[in-house]
This record gives C-alpha cells, sequence and structure tokens, in this order.
C-alpha cells in the first residue's frame, strides 16, 4: 500500500448569526478530495481497531459477507473516506435506522455500534479493490463513445451503511448505483451478530459493465445504473469475460434495470 496523506473531508463554513458560529457538513456533491488516500498507513497502523478492520474487509475482496465481531467499535469517522489510482468515496449517510433520517443522517454518532465497523469495512474494501482497478472500472473511467462524447463519471463515490444492526436485524443492502451523472454511491450493510455485507470486487465488475453499456447509450450518461446483486453478477462477468475472447454479453439484461437515481438518499 501506498503512503498517503490524511485529510480532513469534512468542511466547515463560518456563518455568524446573531454572533456565533455554526458549521455545515459536506453534501454529496462535495469534490473527492485529489490525494493517494484519505486515511494514512500510520493512523491505520497505530490503531489497533483500524488495522483489525482492514484486515477483516480485505483478507477475501470476494467474500460478501464478514463478520466484525472481537473488534473494538472505532472512534475515528470514516466520513474521510478514500482516494486511490484516481477512483474515490467521502462522505457518510446512514439509512435503515429508524433513529436517523434524510439528510440528517450523515454524523458517526447516529450510527450503530456494528454500522461503524461496517462503514470503516467498506472504506477498506473500497481501496484495496481500487488499489488494483479492475479493467472495467478503468474503461468505464476513461469511456469515450463511438460519438466522441466523453463519459461524465470521473470515479467519485459517496458512502453509505444500511444499517440493520441498529434494530438488531438482516437485511440486502441497497445496490450501489449512479445517483447522479458523476457521483456514485458505495454501499454496504451491517446486520445483527456483528456482520457486514460489502461489495465485492466481481460486484465491482458488473456495476462497471452495466453502466458502461447505459452510458454508451445515453451520450456517455450512466446516471441510475446500478450495482448488479451477489447472485446476478457471476453469470454477467463471465459474460463479459467471454465477449473479451469474441463471444457476446447482454449486460443491461443481467444487470437489471437501472434504478430511480432520487429514489434513496439523494
Amino acid at each position: 500500500m501506498s503512503s498517503p496523506r490524511l485529510f480532513a473531508i469534512a468542511a466547515c463554513v463560518s456563518v455568524f448569526v446573531a454572533g456565533s458560529v455554526a458549521c455545515t457538513a459536506p453534501s454529496d456533491d462535495d469534490e473527492v478530495a485529489g490525494s493517494d488516500s484519505a486515511f494514512s498507513e500510520e493512523q491505520v497502523e497505530s490503531d489497533p481497531t483500524l488495522k483489525a478492520l482492514r484486515a477483516r474487509a480485505t483478507s477475501n475482496l470476494e467474500q460478501y459477507e464478514i463478520s466484525v465481531s472481537g473488534i473494538d467499535v472505532p472512534v475515528p469517522s470514516a466520513s474521510v473516506g478514500t482516494t486511490i489510482n484516481g477512483f474515490g468515496t467521502t462522505g457518510l449517510d446512514w439509512f435503515k435506522n429508524p433513529n436517523v433520517s434524510y439528510p440528517d443522517n450523515k454524523r458517526w454518532e447516529q450510527g450503530s455500534e456494528t454500522g461503524k465497523k461496517c462503514q470503516w469495512a467498506a472504506i477498506f474494501r473500497f481501496h484495496a479493490i481500487f488499489e488494483n482497478p479492475p479493467a472495467e472500472a478503468l474503461a468505464m473511467k476513461e469511456l469515450v463513445t463511438p460519438e466522441g462524447q466523453r463519459g461524465m463519471w470521473s470515479g467519485r463515490f459517496w458512502s453509505w451503511i444500511d444499517d440493520y444492526a441498529s434494530t438488531n436485524s438482516v437485511g440486502e443492502p441497497t445496490s450501489s448505483y449512479a445517483w447522479s451523472s458523476g457521483l456514485w454511491k458505495w454501499i454496504g450493510a451491517s446486520g445483527k451478530g456483528d456482520t457486514c455485507k460489502l461489495p465485492t470486487r466481481a460486484m465491482v465488475r458488473g456495476m462497471m459493465i452495466a453502466c458502461k453499456e447505459q452510458a454508451l447509450r445515453s451520450g456517455g450518461d450512466p446516471k441510475g445504473c446500478r450495482m448488479p446483486r451477489l447472485s446476478e453478477v457471476q453469470h454477467l462477468v463471465e459474460a463479459q469475460d467471454a465477449g473479451a475472447d469474441g463471444g457476446g454479453s447482454d449486460a443491461e439484461t443481467d444487470a437489471g434495470p437501472a434504478i430511480d437515481a432520487g429514489s434513496d438518499g439523494g
């Protein structure tokens, strides 16, 4: 892993009202910072909790569900995210938590203990996948349509966790999707029993295949495309690999329809 610099994503805007200073939270449209990574290697190595979460999240990038039991609750907020090789995810959203409602769902203290572990695990999984980016991700980010239009996505994500652990329940995470033309959602889930469900490398490949197909049909705009479910992704990736060898693929059929980009979060 590279030796990245630590930076703070949450930017405060000073607003003087009756002699007070207010601080606004970052929005989903805030730019991903341009350093190699949001967390530093020194930060992780000096924090046993973060180090343990990284090990669990990255030991097998195709493991969809991991256990984070026996690991302490991380103290620093995962909203700092990570950037690596031109791909980045930042921010923080909690959903599926009855005590939190959008848009006031971006504060670290609002998440469950397991949810906080899963937010960090999702960041470490993202970093590990894009440290060696899938070819499909590079192709999507560098897309130029046959008509000469450049793709509208530059590698940006915003992080959220479906915090089922807040109600001691389990559930599938909302599929990661293109919330806007240039900003996609990186989504995992927490669950009862100290479990996390995280995107796998194959699921990322499947998302890039589906989003590229949509962008090619829409003048470079991938808005609304989504990551395939775990049950869908194997056939989609196999079809892509077969296509690379001279066969064909139907990414739209396997990845399912595009979702309403304004239906979750925003």
